[in-house]
């Protein structure tokens, strides 16, 4: 096939370059882009239009199979929209608005920036229409209809001009692919239909707002025409270090003068026809300093020595991104699996984008090694605590299904900072740290937790030395938790660390209700540890620690029906010593059960006792809200009211919506067979989250306030990431069984692994 050449373009260093004729590549181009059966006025990129309550099956361009999403205005997000960016390489959101939202780009850790600027500006017929609605007088747009489906974010414009325009923004997080995943950049592909019976010249202009000042310099390269801005870092640095961005468009231009940044296109559109823009943005800022003061540098830095790098890989390899990210999806899209339940899975992992660091080795006494440090912050946008331990034990699953490699390199951190007794750090410090390990914290679960993190990562990746080198790391931990069985019962008591006339903190994982004596939930876990742990170590060959760990089981397993059991469900607390108890059904009463069934570890309560418990859930607690499953109700359908909140309106804890209890006690009944009942709790939960009247589908919370929907503690959280195994629960299978290559992450995996050469 022969091109034909478009005029030089003329770039800002006097170099000239000749491009393949823009029409036929928009042609072809166009041909992978547009969805094959949209209708007229329908959109080439989805076929659907807003409506932010309803969640809806339609076709989008470049998946197979008909998705199940929602779909918002404008005005439907108040925490904004989808996050751009990968794993370990911060973030820039794409707001609903059609404007750049909250940014870490910038290394900003652990409050972002907030941008709140447009980037894209039309001209056609000497009128320019910058590409987001109305705000101070800045923006044509008259609405957005805005789809996100991380990492892609798909948005149509209505514009008054005989144009319908759409944008699809998206970047590398390939899932099975970790370094391709770490790379800074974002792709944009701007399609232009022209409705006018004429031709129409139009120009696009990509010039993102807000950006640092700096000396600004062109390129080309192939196709595109770039500008790199290096910089002074926006965080306190010292005085040489420079950082970079860089923008790319192909077959077009780049200016720079003053504050003004951007590269731009023109095209000349026939009557119906549609033309192509493709921009490209990339970052490479090196250095930022963690919380203990000491300057870091990003992992991605080992691979690209600026961001006109960068670009070079963007420009190589964004077809590529897309085509794989999209058959990862197309997966999850053809599954059996209901189609609410698809929407959160696609784009729960976005918590990584916003919350994950990967670190380089630069010092010779770094204890880790060359693949660096990879870690998972608990809320960088609310609450910046460094790899909490139950932030990890329920939001860890998108790392181990789809980056064993860091999975096992965030172990190996824990496990450094494990002290000699056994206990493992409750996170690796506050803020933006990552040598300041803190203890003594929810140590009462985490103890447990450690333990079965290590058993699910043996049998995510079956490896024998895996498991010699973190069975002594595991069996030291158990037998730490178990020390805190004062009473030699069985049963890890609650110890709250609060004062008398204070709530925080209460040492379990609401933090502001603190539990006394024996509690079905952190009790309830202890049990299901130990009931792991006994498999373990028999993996192991331990099995005298086994025999030592089934002799307590059982003795635990007596006490926790003599304290806990009413007649019909197990109580939240009961401290014997002292008489104080709360007889409230707590929604994840029995979560200990979903720590044991995803281990394809047998039950360790009564079958009759566990169905009679699941009953009451359902009768008390299940109903109690439309927004989810109410954290602990009383036995004549009140809700429970004791302890305190986060301090924002109507919040109290005992009364709200946590994400991980509502998720863990709906996939107990998955697990129990009693499918409807952990469906509908569970929907009723990811329908407030998607859309309900707050949602905050790309700012997940903590948990809900019961009353109104609203978050009752932050936005951003890792622990929301447990969605990544409900999977198991309507599958009803351990952790190997997913993996393997009929299983939904192994198909995932072999969709997105690199496309064979022809």
């Amino acid at each position: 096939m022969k091109f034909n050449h478009s005029p030089a373009i003329k770039c800002l260093s006097g170099c000239t370059a000749s491009f393949p004729g823009w029409r036929l590549w928009a042609w072809l181009w166009a041909a992978t882009l547009v969805a094959p059966s949209s209708s007229p006025g329908a959109g080439l990129i989805f076929a659907t239009g807003a409506d932010p309550g309803h969640l809806q099956k339609f076709s989008v361009a470049g998946l197979n199979h008909d998705v199940s999403g929602t779909v918002y205005r404008q005005d439907s997000l108040e925490q904004g929209g989808m996050p751009l960016g990968g794993v370990g390489t911060g973030y820039l959101c794409l707001d609903p608005d059609g404007r750049f939202g909250k940014t870490s780009i910038f290394n900003r850790f652990p409050a972002p920036i907030a941008l709140n600027q447009p980037f894209l500006e039309l001209t056609v017929g000497g009128r320019k229409l910058v590409l987001a609605t109305p705000r101070a007088g800045v923006g044509q747009a008259k609405a957005i209809h805005y789809f996100g489906h991380f990492p892609v974010a798909d948005l149509r414009f209505e514009l008054d001009a005989p144009l319908e325009v759409e944008l699809r923004a998206y970047s590398p997080f390939i899932p099975g692919d970790a370094r391709e995943s770490c790379t800074p950049a974002a792709v944009f592909e701007v399609v232009v239909r022209n409705l006018d019976p004429q031709p129409q010249t139009v120009s696009l202009a990509f010039s993102p707002g807000g950006f640092p000042a700096g000396e600004a310099e062109s390129f080309v390269q192939d196709r595109w025409v770039g500008v790199q801005v290096k910089h002074s870092p926006q965080e306190r640095l010292p005085a040489w270090i420079r950082h970079t961005y860089a923008l790319a468009v192909e077959e077009g231009a780049s200016q720079a003068a003053g504050q003004t940044v951007q590269v731009s296109a023109r095209r000349e559109i026939a009557a119906r026809q549609v033309g192509v823009f493709r921009f490209l943005l990339a970052w490479n800022q090196p250095y930022l300093r963690e919380g203990s003061g000491r300057v870091e540098r990003h992992y991605y830095a080992t691979r690209f020595a600026d961001a006109r790098a960068v670009v070079h890989q963007a420009i190589v390899k964004n077809l590529e991104w897309r085509q794989r990210v999209l058959a990862g999806q197309d997966v999850l899209y053809r599954s059996d699996l209901p189609g609410w339940l698809q929407e959160a899975l696609i784009n729960a992992p976005y918590a990584l984008a916003k919350n994950s660091v990967w670190l380089a080795k630069t010092r010779p006494d770094d204890w880790w090694g060359e693949d660096g440090l990879f870690l998972v912050n608990e809320s960088f946008s609310t609450c910046a605590v460094t790899e909490t331990m139950p932030c990890r034990y329920f939001g860890h699953w998108p790392a181990l299904w789809f980056f064993p490699d860091l999975e096992l390199n965030t172990l190996r951190a824990i496990q450094h900072f494990q002290l000699r007794d056994g206990e493992p750090p409750f996170c690796l410090g506050v803020g933006f740290a990552i040598r300041d390990p803190r203890y003594h914290c929810q140590h009462t679960c985490g103890a447990g937790e450690f333990s079965q993190l290590i058993h699910r990562y043996y049998l995510r990746s079956g490896d024998a030395a895996f498991l010699r080198e973190f069975w002594p790391s595991a069996r030291d931990s158990l037998n730490f938790l178990l020390s805190l069985d004062r009473d030699q019962d069985g049963l890890v008591e609650d110890h709250p660390h609060n004062v008398e006339g204070e709530t925080f903190p209460a040492n379990n994982p609401l933090d502001n209700w603190p539990w006394h004596g024996a509690s079905s939930y952190t009790a309830g876990k202890g049990l299901a540890s130990l009931a792991c742990g006994i498999r373990l170590a028999e993996l192991a060959g331990d099995s005298a620690q086994a025999g030592r760990w089934r002799t307590a089981l059982e003795r635990g397993q007596k006490a926790y029906e003599e304290k806990l059991w009413t007649g019909s469900y197990y109580r939240t607390y009961h401290d014997t010593q002292t008489g104080r108890r709360n007889d409230s059904s707590f929604s994840a009463q029995l979560s200990g059960l979903w720590g044991t069934r995803v281990l394809g570890v047998d039950d360790y309560l009564p079958k009759d006792r566990i169905l009679k418990a699941l009953e009451t859930v359902a009768r008390l607690n299940l109903p109690a809200s439309p927004y989810g499953m109410v954290d602990a109700v009383n036995p004549d359908g009140t809700w429970c009211v004791e302890g305190a909140g986060s301090g924002l309106p109507d919040s109290v804890w005992s009364r709200d919506i946590f994400i991980q209890c509502n998720a863990t006690a709906a996939m107990v009944y998955l697990f129990q067979g009693q499918r409807e009942l952990g469906s509908q709790a569970a929907q009723t939960m990811l329908d407030t989250l998607f859309r309900g009247p707050h949602a905050m589908p790309w700012s997940q919370p903590c948990g809900v306030n019961s009353k109104n929907g609203r978050t009752c503690h932050g936005h951003d959280y890792y622990d929301h990431m447990v969605v990544w195994s409900y999977p198991l629960a309507f599958y009803n299978q351990a952790v190997s069984a997913l993996c393997a290559p009929g299983g939904l992450v192994g198909q995932i995996l072999a969709a997105t692994a690199v496309p064979a050469k022809k």
